[in-house]
């Protein structure tokens, strides 16, 4: 790395695109990497040296013309929703904040097109005044970047219905080359699915083009149990059932539901989460009256995004607001077998009485995937990769949330071919270092 290459960015780059002060720099090389304790201290003290938030794509271009002509190392950032350290600087250089990066540039029929840096709260709402809305987000939408999403993210509210980043989310991408001359290079269908999931580390996505489905009035409910078997069996049963129109389904056993102090769960019941078409209404209550379960709260779709919502409990949001009441728990991330989900969990449970079930519902590829964000007291790291070994034997899909590598993580498309995409788009190899692992052979 050229050793004068902060000198040579404050010449050539206009001072108002950079931040160079310890507190943005502290606030710009973080995520929520804290809700592993793993995490936590492997990153401790990885900041980058300078903070560059480009407006335009000709400021854009020439940041990264700058950082390849100087060997600088560049991490890509959206808002920082993430939970494993994925724009966390590794080797320093400079933190590219693409938050600035945002215009909404077409709402069509049933497409819209946005910088990397729209937040997907911004694109939910110009979505639905079009009659339309998104059919993939993160609960963080109200402040996640739909780069930041398709970089780091996999799947959310809307994903019962319309399946994960890789399940047609995704229409066309622009990505950006890391040289002394960017390209620009356009893909589309199959082309955009080894930039999914990948960190930044192979291109950067510049220009997003993303699949919308139309509009429906959604209603909230929090329906709760007594059991965790009663509402597992209540939520698959409306997961499965095609003609219940879903946007959410998200179980929490007891004493997950009592984070959610707002929601207000009456004492020892699991709860489940639902975002449900208006239409569904009066056969949602029977199947609720039959599963023996009881609405505690109901919310018309006249409410809906207006205020807190049952979503901001869900996914990721689950692990946050448990944190705010024990900040001695963290998570795992779990995908079980559809057929025999219950007794996976069961076993589990059994086995290790301290594991807190949260359960989520979406398809992928077509298929129920039922998965799993248990909390758990964190004691000790040879603890926690214990569990998760004995989930593994178990017959349960681990993806470990305790890693910053890319491949330990798992969900990235084709990983051996990334290294090859990398070498073509990021020849100096500046992008996210350390992220994505060498393969132990190979040619490039």
């Amino acid at each position: 790395m050229n050793e004068h290459w902060t000198a040579i960015l404050k010449e050539r780059i206009d001072p108002e695109l950079l931040q160079w002060e310890e507190p943005a720099i502290a606030k710009y090389s973080m995520d929520y990497h804290h809700f592993s304790p793993v995490l936590t201290s492997q990153l401790q003290g990885k900041v980058a040296e300078c903070i560059a938030s480009p407006r335009t794509e000709d400021e854009f271009d020439t940041l990264l013309s700058i950082a390849a002509e100087l060997g600088v190392p560049l991490t890509v950032r959206g808002n920082g929703t993430g939970n494993y350290g994925q724009c966390v600087p590794v080797t320093g250089g400079i933190v590219l904040n693409l938050a600035k990066y945002n215009e909404v540039l077409e709402t069509g029929e049933g497409i819209m097109r946005v910088q990397a840096g729209a937040r997907l709260g911004k694109m939910e709402s110009t979505a639905r005044k079009a009659g339309y809305e998104l059919r993939t987000m993160p609960s963080t939408f109200q402040t996640a970047t739909i780069g930041g999403f398709l970089s780091g993210g996999f799947g959310g509210i809307g994903s019962i219905s319309w399946g994960t980043i890789w399940d047609g989310l995704v229409r066309s991408l622009k990505i950006k080359t890391v040289e002394v001359q960017p390209r620009t290079i356009e893909l589309q269908g199959e082309e955009v699915l080894p930039y999914l999931h990948t960190y930044g580390t192979i291109g950067i996505l510049s220009e997003v083009e993303i699949n919308l489905t139309p509009r429906v009035e959604w209603m909230q409910w929090a329906v709760t149990f007594d059991s965790f078997e009663q509402a597992f069996r209540f939520g698959q049963l409306v997961a499965e059932d095609t003609s219940f129109i879903k946007r959410l389904i998200s179980i929490h056993e007891w004493p997950i539901s009592s984070y959610f102090v707002p929601l207000d769960i009456p004492e020892g019941r699991t709860a489940v989460l639902l975002e449900m078409d208006t239409a569904c209404e009066s056969r949602l209550e029977h199947a609720i009256a039959e599963n023996s379960g009881l609405t505690s709260k109901k919310v018309s779709a006249e409410q809906y995004h207006k205020g807190v919502g049952v979503s901001d409990f869900t996914w990721n949001h689950t692990t946050l607001w448990a944190r705010k009441a024990d900040p001695g728990l963290t998570y795992l991330q779990l995908n079980f077998d559809p057929a025999h989900a219950l007794e996976q969990i069961s076993a589990m449970k059994k086995e290790y009485p301290e594991v807190m079930n949260h359960i989520e519902f979406a398809r992928q590829s077509g298929n129920l995937l039922i998965s799993g964000l248990p909390l758990v007291p964190f004691t000790t790291e040879e603890r926690l990769n214990q569990l998760m070994e004995r989930y593994e034997e178990n017959g349960v899909v681990v993806n470990n949330p305790h890693t910053w590598d890319l491949k330990e993580g798992g969900r990235s498309y084709a990983h051996d071919r990334l290294w090859e995409i990398k070498h073509h788009n990021d020849p100096k190899g500046i992008l996210n270092q350390e992220k994505l692992k060498r393969p132990a052979v190979s040619g490039i």
